[in-house]
């Protein structure tokens, strides 16, 4: 098996012409070090975390395979490890946020209340190296990352996945915050890939307002 790729939260793998996605029980988190699926170094290892990683990306890709949403996902194919589709991946970050938090709340505090209902979408370059900076529509464009029919796509389908995820949690008692989504391209079609699950969300208890980490969130979803 060929380690095509290793980064913070998971492992590119190829073996012929299969590919896969392994996942590490590594957690991210802000400069303090606490945990936070919205944080951009590792912080701490947490037993259990990959299992349940696979197994709640497997629920969800399912669930939007299943409304005719292109994925890359093929199946489970071992506790930790999915199997993708092979795609030309676009270096945008298309981050869905329901409500104010994170840094979308350090940054414009001023003018928004924490958690106030926001139901907008905002695209970052994927690159570690600058931070993921912010990137408007026009810029996108302009830097012929993706096209304007691509844009509105990618958002069309940020938008159609954000609702129905936060139709299942709120089915267990959960409320979507925020989320991240990938994309790329393969025979001819934008498909989600990388991966969706409680490193690519917030996820809060309606109930008690606490975050849910990964593990969390997949017992909660019945997972495990």
């Amino acid at each position: 098996m060929e380690v095509v790729y290793e980064g913070k939260t998971k492992i590119v793998l190829k073996s012929n012409d299969e590919w896969f996605l392994e996942f590490k029980d590594s957690v991210t988190g802000d400069d303090s070090g606490n945990i936070d699926s919205g944080g951009n170094r590792v912080v701490d290892e947490l037993e259990g975390k990959a299992e349940a990683t696979a197994k709640t990306a497997t629920h969800f890709f399912q669930m939007i395979n299943e409304e005719d949403v292109s994925t890359h996902f093929v199946e489970l194919s071992s506790p930790t490890r999915i199997q993708i589709i092979p795609t030309e991946r676009i270096p945008l970050e298309v981050i869905y946020r329901k409500s104010a938090y994170g840094s979308f709340l350090s940054r414009y505090g001023d003018y928004v209340d924490p958690m106030e209902e926001l139901n907008l979408i905002e695209f970052n370059l994927k690159d570690d190296e600058l931070g993921d900076p912010l990137l408007t529509e026009e810029s996108v464009i302009r830097l012929k990352i993706a096209s304007t029919e691509d844009i509105q796509q990618m958002k069309r389908i940020t938008r159609e996945v954000a609702n129905l995820i936060q139709s299942d949690l709120g089915e267990h008692g959960l409320d979507l915050i925020d989320m991240k989504l990938e994309f790329g391209r393969s025979d001819g079609r934008l498909r989600v890939v990388d991966e969706i699950s409680g490193d690519t969300m917030r996820v809060r208890d309606l109930g008690t307002g606490q975050m849910l980490n990964q593990i969390e969130l997949a017992e909660r979803l019945e997972l495990t």
